[in-house]
C-alpha cells in the first residue's frame, strides 16, 4: 500500500474513485454533486498551491483505493486547525486503508503546523466513528437533527484530535 500526496496526473483515477464511493458510508468528496475534470483541475491546483491543504491517496497495485482530505485555512485565528474527511472504496481492507490514511494525515498535520484535526459525520456511521476513535479522535459534541438524509433527520457527531 502506498500513501502519497495527490498529483495532477491523478485526476481521472480520483474521479473514478469518487464515483465508486457510497455517499454516506466512507464518504464522498463533495456531497451529492458530480465533479468534472475541470472541477478537479481547479481543486488540485488550489490544494497543490496551499500549504494548509492536502489530499492524500491510498494506492494498491496502482489502483486508487481511498483518499483523505485535510483542509486548513490561512486565517490567523483558525490556521492551526484542519477539517478532515475520508473516502475509501468498499473492500475487506477498508479499516487498514483508513488507518494508514489517517496516520499519514496526522503526520502531515504535525509537519505542517496543524495542531487540531476536526470533522463531523452522521451518528449512525458507527464503524467510521470507531475508526477515528481508534486513532485518538474524541467526541466534541453532537448536533441534534442537523442532517436530513433520505427524508429522515439525523444527529451529527463532531470529533477532534489534537496533534501533540
Amino acid at each position: 500500500m502506498e500513501i502519497r500526496a495527490i498529483e495532477m496526473k491523478d485526476i481521472e483515477s480520483f474521479l473514478n474513485l469518487l464515483a465508486s464511493l457510497d455517499s454516506f458510508g466512507f464518504g464522498r468528496f463533495s456531497g451529492d454533486e458530480v465533479m468534472t475534470v475541470s472541477d478537479m483541475e481547479n481543486l488540485f491546483s488550489n490544494v497543490l498551491q496551499d500549504a494548509r491543504k492536502q489530499i492524500l491517496v491510498a494506492l494498491d497495485d496502482g489502483e486508487m483505493k481511498g483518499y483523505m482530505n485535510l483542509f486548513g485555512n490561512n486565517v490567523e485565528m483558525t490556521k492551526h486547525r484542519a477539517n478532515v474527511s475520508l473516502g475509501i472504496r468498499e473492500t475487506a481492507e477498508q479499516d487498514r486503508i483508513g488507518k494508514e490514511l489517517l496516520n499519514a494525515g496526522i503526520r502531515w498535520a504535525a509537519d505542517n503546523g496543524i495542531y487540531r484535526l476536526e470533522l463531523s459525520l452522521p451518528v449512525n456511521r458507527s464503524h467510521l466513528i470507531e475508526l477515528y476513535r481508534t486513532l485518538g479522535f474524541l467526541t466534541e459534541g453532537e448536533r441534534i437533527d442537523s442532517l436530513l438524509i433520505d427524508g429522515e433527520y439525523t444527529n451529527e457527531l463532531y470529533l477532534y484530535r489534537l496533534i501533540n
